[in-house]
């Protein structure tokens, strides 16, 4: 090492180190070896090299984890005196096995001096490869071990094997025939499925046949699923996946999602995908692969906030279960920006016909698929001509191929080889939790951090659609201004701020607070005459977003709600509704009436 670095002073490194204003896994790695090194029993001991040097002479060559846990776990009271220092090696490895292919330490002690003699180069992207080497995804979990095929029946296991040598062209394949003629499809060009059928015609085997592949193919860093399920039987195996295979939203109790959880875990997904667009955009890429294909090479600068992006595959079975009017807005909204995401949506359903299914969402899956179906107007519906209708179940499907159907079956795996693939894999060392889907982060301040005059360009008539309506929805605001996502959440946190709407409820629209549009426009004018002084409930501000997978926890703080109501029912019970107004007009007209024919009964006397 005397002959690779020039910087051998703890002294110099521990000033550099301090003098480094960047945050990043490096200077982290860096000031746990300082403290290792102040933490060595030896006196004088302040050179680097010589440092490594009784560190080898200790703990052998290399200096890895294991090395130094066999020496310092022992009993004896010669090891116990520098444990202390130990604990900071452990967790500098520690840190370096999740960013850096080196374990050894002399390597990384190596790589810290060669980055702190020269502190400028990390600034350029491009020195990242030469600076600490090729990333692998699947570092995070290096001793992950696939399933083996052993886990399958063995008439299955041919052609899990033929599957496992085609599927490596595929970056997201899709199995639509089982049979000896084996056919996948490539996803990444239309990440949106449909798949229809009768009840037991086979459509939850289809999605656990695609599962079944994907965990045969796919490392935990490379792929997440997200599975909402209609009925609690299905896919409860899956859910031991948590810490592999899964994402989920913060705080959830099952990974797997139910009922109205659905709406909110599609709107973290598209979170998840604007997230994307921005590192895209920041990356000067298209889509994931090339953005992927960067990172891999280190030509991004995870200080920057760049990170490795898995496969995110939500299923929905059975989705009509799932839909309602907020739903059906976020769907559609995901269907119609995850191309070239990485994100994938497959949905399952056995009612077609049901007008819950809109034609606009409808529309937006590009690969449908049909298994037994009822009637040819159902085939129509899912694959526009017919044919489906004449399968037999279970395990027939027909999809389009070019401008024509083409026949396929899917092959059964019993629940209970399924379930010996999940117990295989979570018997493996795991993350420490589930995928984290984020969600915004919302606090609500008082009135008076509220300036109006930095509201939306749209706010009065946002706030006027929503009092119409008697409906406190994100998507109203959307779907009647035709604005985007972000700026109708900004709007909504506005009209929340001043009173407007209630907090956030989850899946269901907030609470309007005002019963018409005549009270609202004489608040709103209230706000500007009195500078904004009038008692209201307190209201939420759109915060930033964090946008480098770190999911955050929804903060609502909604005091004293009660009285809150109470006081803004007896503003508005102080001002005459135009109800009220046309009441007191017509008693006045009744009147007027009545004294007029009392005189004209006078004059003919």
């Amino acid at each position: 090492m005397k002959d690779e670095a020039r910087l051998e002073n703890i002294e110099q490194l521990k000033n550099l180190i301090e003098a480094d204003s960047n945050e990043h896994a490096l200077k982290e790695i860096a000031t746990l070896f300082v403290s290792a090194m102040n933490d060595w029993p030896s006196q004088n001991q302040t050179n680097i090299n010589e440092y490594i040097e009784e560190l080898h002479n200790y703990f052998g060559t290399p200096i890895t984890k294991d090395a130094i846990l066999s020496k310092t776990t022992s009993d004896s009271s010669e090891d116990s005196w520098r444990k202390e220092s130990a604990a900071s090696l452990l967790e500098l490895l520690d840190i370096a096995e999740k960013q850096y292919q080196d374990e050894d330490l002399k390597q990384l002690i190596q790589t810290i001096v060669k980055y702190y003699q020269n502190p400028s180069v990390i600034t350029d992207p491009e020195a990242l490869l030469e600076q600490f080497g090729v990333y692998d995804e699947k570092m995070d979990l290096s001793s992950y071990q696939y399933p083996t095929l052993e886990l399958l029946p063995s008439l299955l296991q041919p052609l899990f094997s033929k599957m496992g040598q085609e599927a490596s062209q595929y970056k997201l394949p899709l199995l639509l025939d089982g049979s000896e003629d084996l056919k996948l499809r490539e996803l990444y060009h239309h990440p949106n499925i449909l798949l229809a059928g009768t009840i037991a015609s086979g459509k939850t085997q289809f999605v656990y046949n695609q599962l079944v592949m994907w965990l045969y193919l796919y490392h935990p860093a490379q792929l997440k699923l997200v599975i909402c399920r209609s009925k609690p039987v299905d896919y409860n195996t899956l859910a031991i996946l948590e810490r592999h295979f899964l994402a989920a939203l913060p705080g959830v109790e099952t990974p797997l999602v139910e009922g109205k959880q659905a709406c909110s875990t599609i709107d973290a997904i598209i979170l998840e995908c604007e997230q994307r667009f921005n590192l895209f955009q920041k990356a000067g890429v298209k889509g994931v692969e090339d953005y992927n294909n960067k990172f891999i090479n280190r030509t991004l600068d995870p200080n920057l906030g760049h990170r490795y992006l898995p496969n995110i595959v939500l299923v929905m079975d059975d989705i009509q279960t799932f839909l309602d009017e907020n739903t059906i807005k976020s769907l559609i909204a995901l269907t119609q920006m995850n191309l070239y995401t990485g994100i994938y949506l497959l949905a399952v359903t056995s009612q077609i016909m049901s007008r819950i299914i809109t034609p606009q969402l409808r529309a937006n899956f590009s690969v449908r698929i049909g298994m037994k179906l009822m009637s040819q107007n159902e085939s129509k519906k899912i694959l526009d001509r017919v044919g489906a209708e004449k399968l037999a179940s279970p395990g027939e499907l027909i999809y389009e191929q070019g401008e024509r159907l083409v026949k396929g079956t899917q092959p059964y795996v019993e629940y209970n080889f399924i379930t010996a693939i999940c117990e295989f894999i979570s018997g493996q060392r795991s993350y420490p939790s589930a995928y984290l889907l984020p969600i915004y982060e919302i606090e609500l301040p008082s009135i008076g951090d509220f300036d109006i005059e930095t509201r939306d360009q749209l706010f009065r008539e946002a706030a006027q659609f929503i009092v119409m309506h008697q409906q406190g929805s994100t998507a109203l605001i959307q779907r009647k201004l035709k604005l985007g996502y972000n700026r109708a959440v900004r709007i909504m946190d506005q009209l929340e701020a001043v009173g407007i709407v209630g907090p956030f409820e989850g899946s269901k629209s907030r609470e309007v607070l005002y019963p018409d549009e005549y009270t609202l426009n004489l608040y709103l004018d209230s706000l500007t005459k009195n500078n904004y002084e009038i008692d209201t409930p307190s209201g939420s501000s759109d915060k930033d977003k964090n946008f480098i997978n770190n999911p955050i926890e929804r903060k609502v703080h909604w005091d004293n709600n009660d009285e809150t109501k109470s006081a803004i029912s007896k503003n508005i019970n102080k001002l005459d509704t135009p109800h009220q107004s046309s009441r007191k007009l017509l008693l006045y007209l009744l009147i007027l009436i009545a004294v007029t024919a009392f005189f004209y009964w006078m004059s003919k006397l």
